[in-house]
C-alpha cells in the first residue's frame, strides 16, 4: 500500500540518482544494510528481497543489540521498525544521531501507521524516509537504492571535500613555510612577473633599499646596467642557463653593488613567476682585488729584487771577468801577469757561481725542493743564527712529514716574511718558532719580543702593510687560518692552522 508522500519522495531521488552516479563497476561501493525489527518474519522477508539484489544484510531484533552491533560494523543504510519493546524506533534513531560517526547513516522507518503526526515525529527523530507495512517489493527496492546511492554520493562528496581541505591546508602550510624560508634567507629573493617586481623578502628590501620606496610594479631592469638587462633577458628566456651569474646592480639610491644571482621559475599563487636570489658579493670582490693586487705587488718586488741581485751581484762579477779577459788579450802582459789574471778570473768565476746559486736559492731554495719544509727552515734558521741578527729558537717534530709542494712553498714564504718583518721593523732580539703536525692539522706558532704594531691600522690600506697582506693572501690560497695577537710595545704572536689532506 502506498500513501501520499511516496511519490513525492521517489521522484526527486530517482532524478538525483543519475546526477551522483560517481561509482564505476570496478569501485565496488559498500552496500551494507542493517535491519532492526522485533518481528523475525519481517526480517526474513526484507533479507530475502535485499540479498537478491546484492545487498549485504545484517539484522538485530532489539534497539539495544542493534546499537552495540552498529557501533562496530557501520552500515550504509538502516531499516528501522517504529514499534518495538524496550526501545522504540524513535529512541533508537535519536541514539544513532547522537554519535558523530553514525549520525549521517540514512534511516528508513518501517511502519504500518498512516498517521501524519507519527510521520512528522519520525522525520524529527532523523529519518530520511518511510516504508509502509505490508512491504511492497518495488517500493522497498526503489527507496533503498535511492538512499544507498545518495549515501554513496554524499560519501564521495565528503571525501572530495576532505581531500580538498587537506590540499588547501597543505598548500597553505607550504606557502607559509616558503614565506618563512624566504623571509629568513640571507640572500635577497625577488619574485618577478616577467621583469616586473611583484614581491620581495626582507633581505632584498635591505639590499636594494626598497624600505625607502615601494618596489612593486617596478622592473628589475631599473636596478642594473645595460649588460645586466641583456643577461637577465637571456636568463628569463632560458637562453643562458649556465648556473650562477654576476651582475652589476644599483640600489634605490643609485649606489652600486655586485650581486651573485641564481634563477628559478615556478608557479606561485597560480601564476608563473621568475625568482631571483641575489647575494651581495661586493666585499668579496674587493677582497679578491686586494689579494690580486697583493700578488702582483709581491711578484713585482721579487722581480725588482732579482733584477737588483743580478745587476749588483752577478752583473758586477761578469763585468770584472770581461775586464780580465780584455787584459789577457793585451800583448804587453808577461807570463806572470797573465797567470795572476787567470787566477783572479777563477776566483771571480767561483764567486759568480756562488752568487748565482744564492739568487736561485732565494727564488726557490733547493733544500726546500729536495728535502721539504722542515729542513729548509732549519737551514735558513741556522744561517740566520750565525749572523747574530736575532736569536731564533726553532722547534719541530722529530719525524718528518710530507706536505703538498704548493703548501710547503707558501708556508716557507710566510715564515720568511714574518722573520724578515721582525728583523726589519720590530727591533726584536728573540724569535720563537714552533711547528707541530697532528690530526691532519699543521700548526705553526710564531712569536717575537719586538715592538709590536697596531693590527687594525696595519690591516688597512696603508702602503706599509703589504707584507701582512701577502701573508694573509698566501694563507687564503692554502685554506689556512691565521690568528694575530699584537699591540704596540707587546711583541707579536701569530698562530697558523692549515688543514692537510691525506
Amino acid at each position: 500500500m502506498f500513501i501520499f508522500y511516496n511519490f513525492t519522495c521517489i521522484r526527486p531521488f530517482i532524478k538525483y540518482k543519475s546526477t551522483f552516479n560517481f561509482y564505476s563497476m570496478n569501485d565496488k561501493p559498500s552496500k551494507k544494510i542493517h535491519i532492526i525489527d522485533d518481528d523475525l518474519n519481517t526480517i526474513h522477508i526484507l533479507r530475502f528481497v535485499l540479498k537478491s539484489k546484492g545487498y549485504d544484510v545484517f539484522s538485530s531484533t532489539s534497539g539495544k543489540d542493534a546499537l552495540a552491533y552498529i557501533k562496530k560494523m557501520v552500515p550504509d543504510l538502516i531499516l528501522l521498525d517504529v514499534i518495538m519493546p524496550e526501545m522504540d524506533g524513535y529512541q533508537v534513531c535519536h541514539s544513532l544521531k547522537s554519535v558523530s560517526y553514525l549520525k549521517d547513516i540514512p534511516v528508513i522507518f518501517i511502519t504500518a501507521s498512516h498517521d501524519t503526526s507519527e510521520l512528522v515525529k519520525g522525520f524529527d527523530a532523523g529519518a530520511v524516509d518511510f516504508i509502509s507495512k505490508p512491504i511492497n517489493r518495488a517500493e522497498l527496492l526503489a527507496r533503498v537504492q535511492t538512499h544507498i546511492e545518495l549515501k554513496q554520493a554524499r560519501d564521495v562528496i565528503a571525501l572530495k571535500n576532505r581531500n580538498l581541505s587537506l590540499e588547501i591546508e597543505n598548500r597553505k602550510q607550504a606557502e607559509e613555510k616558503f614565506r618563512a624560508l624566504s623571509e629568513t634567507a640571507f640572500e635577497g629573493v625577488l619574485f618577478l612577473q616577467g621583469s616586473k617586481i611583484i614581491e620581495y623578502n626582507k633581505a632584498a628590501e635591505q639590499l636594494f633599499s626598497f624600505n625607502l620606496q615601494k618596489a612593486e610594479s617596478k622592473s628589475i631592469n631599473e636596478f642594473t646596467d645595460e649588460i645586466g638587462k641583456d643577461l637577465l633577458k637571456k636568463i628569463f628566456r632560458k637562453k643562458d642557463q649556465s648556473g650562477v651569474w654576476e651582475l652589476n646592480f644599483f640600489n634605490q639610491q643609485k649606489e652600486q653593488f655586485y650581486g651573485m644571482v641564481q634563477y628559478q621559475s615556478f608557479v606561485y599563487k597560480g601564476k608563473k613567476v621568475n625568482v631571483l636570489a641575489v647575494r651581495d658579493i661586493t666585499r668579496q670582490k674587493e677582497i679578491d682585488n686586494e689579494i690580486f693586487n697583493a700578488i702582483i705587488d709581491a711578484e713585482e718586488k721579487e722581480r725588482k729584487r732579482f733584477s737588483r741581485d743580478m745587476h749588483d751581484g752577478l752583473g758586477a762579477l761578469l763585468s770584472t771577468l770581461k775586464i780580465y779577459v780584455g787584459l789577457l788579450q793585451k800583448e804587453n802582459k808577461n807570463a806572470s801577469e797573465k797567470e795572476m789574471l787567470i787566477a783572479e778570473m777563477k776566483d771571480t768565476i767561483t764567486i759568480a757561481v756562488e752568487s748565482a746559486r744564492t739568487i736561485a736559492n732565494n727564488i726557490m731554495p733547493s733544500v726546500l725542493m729536495d728535502h721539504g719544509l722542515l729542513k729548509a727552515l732549519k737551514s735558513f734558521v741556522d744561517a740566520l743564527n750565525k749572523t747574530k741578527a736575532a736569536d731564533v729558537n726553532f722547534k719541530y717534530p722529530a719525524n718528518n712529514f710530507i706536505l703538498p709542494t704548493n703548501t710547503e712553498t707558501h708556508l716557507y714564504r710566510i715564515i720568511l716574511e714574518l722573520i724578515n718583518n721582525t728583523l726589519k721593523h720590530a727591533n726584536a732580539t728573540k724569535i720563537d718558532l714552533t711547528i707541530d703536525f697532528s690530526n691532519n692539522i699543521l700548526r705553526i706558532n710564531y712569536q717575537d719580543n719586538g715592538v709590536g704594531f697596531d693590527y687594525e691600522m696595519a690591516h688597512g690600506k696603508q702602503s706599509g702593510s703589504q707584507g701582512l697582506k701577502n701573508i694573509l693572501s698566501r694563507l687564503n690560497f692554502i685554506n689556512g687560518k691565521g690568528f694575530f695577537e699584537t699591540a704596540p710595545g707587546q711583541g707579536l704572536k701569530f698562530n697558523i692552522d692549515v688543514p692537510i689532506k691525506n
